[in-house]
């Protein structure tokens, strides 16, 4: 059964949701509420906020905005969504993403609390650290990235934000700025370090625990997105390359090969262009996500196997390669 036509509009203009003072204004009795909820025509979001079933999407980091605008619905004092509800708005990448509280912020709040399923940090707020995302008050990615480098762990908090960088949400001036509102902060030091070492060319959060891995084990940090070149032209882009050692690394994350997206031939296509990359004379080492999470020795093992290799290999080499655009 559809909504009225108020009550729809209403609901849209609020991002889906709607409170039962509103159903109840549009006609609706508490039976009927009831009756929707328990037939799962309405999903109840929160204690006196629903959403029509259809609406509600599947993907967590979805359902979790929309459990933002939920609670939006509920406070009596707008505060701006933060932390890993504001990197849910950007999207921003997360490891091992905790979306069970929705997180907001807000000035003179009297202090922190944790109640109903909200996560309430009371912090100063400058104007340059908000947003309007979606009609959303939120932080700015920076402040956002800043805020979670506070709080996460150091892969997670590299993650976001070589993810924010990467994705052009932000850039390292505006991370510096922020960090240095933030100095005396708990946190702020670990969050200086996640931003001295962030880097904008990881694609995808395996590359950047990828990095983290080679720093963990003494591998030297290699080149990203580096475009390679033989005799015939362009062969492609890779993950990592370390010139000096002549050796091509990739990040073998499921997604690149298993999925409706993925061509039928992409295995086929990535081994000729592998082929070719030797013929080239470079070597090549790939990465699994277990090994890079868990900074496997068999990383250092293969990657300086690798290096030996190609130091072994006679010359002349037709290999050329070509480094992305500079970025902040």
């Amino acid at each position: 059964m559809s909504l009225p036509p108020k009550l729809t509009a209403l609901a849209a203009a609020q991002g889906g949701p709607f409170t039962t003072a509103q159903a109840l204004a549009a006609g609706y009795d508490d039976r009927e509420i009831h009756r929707f909820t328990r037939s799962g025509e309405w999903v109840r979001l929160r204690r006196g906020v629903y959403a029509e079933a259809w609406l509600v999407p599947t993907d967590p980091t979805s359902r979790h905005v929309l459990q933002l605008r939920a609670v939006l619905l509920t406070l009596q004092h707008a505060p701006a969504a933060s932390h890993v509800t504001s990197a849910a708005l950007h999207g921003i990448a997360l490891l091992d993403s905790d979306y069970s509280l929705v997180h907001v912020t807000r000035e003179n709040a009297g202090s922190s609390r944790t109640g109903g399923g909200v996560r309430h940090h009371d912090a100063s707020l400058p104007e340059s650290h908000l947003t309007k995302l979606d009609d959303v008050l939120a932080t700015s990615a920076a402040r956002t990235v800043v805020d979670l480098a506070r709080i996460l762990g150091f892969d997670a908090a590299v993650v976001a934000a070589e993810s924010a960088l990467n994705k052009e949400f932000t850039n390292r001036p505006e991370l510096c700025e922020v960090l240095a509102y933030c100095v005396d902060w708990p946190g702020a030091k670990a969050a200086g370090r996640v931003v001295s070492i962030a880097s904008p060319y990881s694609e995808s959060p395996g590359e950047s625990i990828g990095r983290i891995a080679f720093d963990a084990l003494g591998i030297p940090q290699p080149d990203q997105q580096v475009l390679l070149y033989d005799e015939a032209g362009f062969i492609g882009r890779c993950d990592y390359y370390w010139k000096a050692h002549h050796t091509v690394g990739e990040f073998d994350g499921r997604l690149k090969y298993v999925g409706d997206n993925v061509p039928d031939d992409v295995l086929a296509k990535e081994k000729a262009r592998e082929d070719r990359l030797r013929r080239a004379g470079a070597e090549v080492v790939r990465y699994g996500w277990a090994e890079s999470r868990a900074k496997s020795p068999s990383m250092r093992r293969k990657t300086f196997d690798a290096f030996k290799r190609a130091a072994d290999r006679p010359s002349p080499r037709s290999l050329r390669y070509e480094l992305p655009p500079e970025r902040a």
